[in-house]
């Protein structure tokens, strides 16, 4: 992205702008930070229990559909590699109201991420120190997330990769753990068993089936998204074009392949753990205990505390990146469009989100939860709507494998996120329906009532 330049007393200045940093490793593991690996031993209970133990069958066909909606974003930040993301693509795209909403809706979720993990994090450590009340966790981990976000790209980058590796640490622990217990006799005392991956009594059942295996999808599906806040700071990568779309792929692939195969693994050691844990909101403590891991039983609910860093530290500094986008477009106020000219960040932006995660005591996680599933759903739909709007319509590439790639791959991705939207309870519909209505009413007041249009991007901007 090209320095912007404005003219003061007849001397022309600079103006500060980001600083292409990011290599494609660290591209990588900032996309890993978002998703939490670790989030799958905290899935584990849940969605085994709904899926009648077909867990990591729900995952492979979660991460397999969710790869559509990956080659969109790769494809659209190959276009467009500004920090905009799925704001910027469907405003190029389609048009700049429905680039607005785009951004109003999908910026919900990455505000909200920080406040939500935040909450549990601090559910987990009272119980852990109930003499320490929730709001010191909070406010403890509120000041520290915003002030590594605050300091520069270059410093989260480097927080992100270590927590990433903390936690790929954790699971190769658990994984040898796993190989060891079913290698010994433990669980199916085999490592192939189809029973266990479709659990097909199960499945043949008329309340069972493919239902649960959509409702379990609808859960998992956001385990998967740290490739979209990958996209979020294309300005600080390093030949974005290329390395962008590569880190997406690599990351919503990659995710999949390690969840899959864990997941394989730890019905493998416990067939039957749908149906008998004792809490499954802990059933991977259980899980922990039975393969000689009772130690990790004991000491993971302060591995949350390293979620609760690095999710919201990639939430906050791609929802920081949004927030400056719109703000330097003036569809937001100008505020928020600020970069710091030594830090090469977006400060007031950051403060502001910082600011913002303080209320996470007083809200309702359900709320949240809803909110954040139909953010993230509602942005990926529209971000494969906008690759078959430029790409196959105003570029007209219509021929050959262009047909697959600019049609087809995007219309199943679009018609999957569609689908997963659907599948979201009527509480989070309704929650989501009223921001965005919230969002087109403050279109509408700074648009005359759509009479003109909003501001659109510096086209001159994206090259570079």
């Amino acid at each position: 992205m090209r320095a912007k330049t404005t003219v003061t007393s007849g001397l022309i200045q600079e103006e500060p702008n980001f600083k292409r940093v990011l290599t494609l490793p660290s591209l990588v593991f900032y996309g890993l930070a978002y998703l939490i690996p670790t989030t799958i031993f905290d899935m584990y209970g849940i969605v085994s229990n709904i899926t009648h133990g077909m867990f990591s069958l729900t995952h492979a066909l979660t991460a397999i559909a969710i790869l559509f909606t990956a080659f969109s974003y790769g494809s659209m930040v190959a276009a467009f590699p500004v920090s905009g993301s799925a704001y910027t693509y469907a405003q190029q795209a389609i048009n700049p109201y429905i680039g607005f909403l785009t951004g109003w809706t999908v910026m919900m979720d990455y505000l909200l991420v920080p406040m939500l993990s935040y909450v549990i994090a601090a559910n987990y450590m009272n119980a852990i120190f109930p003499e320490i009340p929730n709001w010191i966790w909070i406010l403890g981990l509120t000041v520290l997330v915003t002030t590594i976000s605050y300091v520069g790209i270059n410093v989260t980058a480097k927080v992100n990769n270590i927590i990433v590796l903390v936690q790929l640490f954790i699971i190769a622990i658990v994984t040898i753990f796993l190989i060891k217990f079913i290698a010994q006799g433990g669980g199916m005392g085999s490592f192939f068993s189809w029973d266990v991956f479709v659990n097909t009594s199960e499945f043949a059942k008329p309340e069972v089936g493919w239902g649960v295996i959509f409702t379990g999808a609808s859960i998992l599906v956001l385990s998967y998204f740290g490739f979209d806040a990958v996209t979020m700071v294309a300005e600080e990568a390093i030949n974005p074009r290329v390395n962008v779309p590569r880190a997406v792929l690599i990351i919503c692939a990659g995710a999949g392949l390690l969840f899959t195969t864990v997941s394989y693994l730890m019905l493998l050691a416990w067939p039957a753990g749908w149906s008998e844990f004792t809490d499954v909101n802990t059933g991977a403590l259980e899980l922990f205990k039975k393969i000689g891991l009772g130690i990790l039983a004991v000491i993971y609910p302060f591995f949350t505390i390293i979620g609760a860093i690095a999710g919201p530290l990639a939430a906050q500094t791609s929802c920081s990146r949004m927030l400056c986008k719109m703000g330097g477009d003036r569809i937001i106020p100008k505020f928020f469009g600020y970069i710091h000219p030594k830090k090469a960040t977006p400060t007031n932006s950051i403060l502001f989100i910082g600011s913002l995660s303080l209320t996470a005591l007083f809200l309702d996680v359900k709320t949240v939860i809803s909110l954040v599933n139909f953010g993230a759903l509602f942005g990926c739909t529209f971000v494969n709507i906008s690759v078959i709007f430029y790409y196959f319509i105003k570029q007209k590439k219509r021929k050959g494998i262009n047909i697959v790639r600019y049609l087809l791959f995007p219309s199943i991705g679009a018609i999957i996120t569609l689908f997963f939207l659907y599948k979201l309870d009527m509480y989070a519909k309704t929650a989501g329906l009223i921001w965005l209505t919230v969002g087109v009413i403050y279109l509408g007041l700074n648009t005359n009532f759509f009479k003109k249009l909003p501001p659109e991007l510096n086209m001159n901007e994206m090259k570079g």
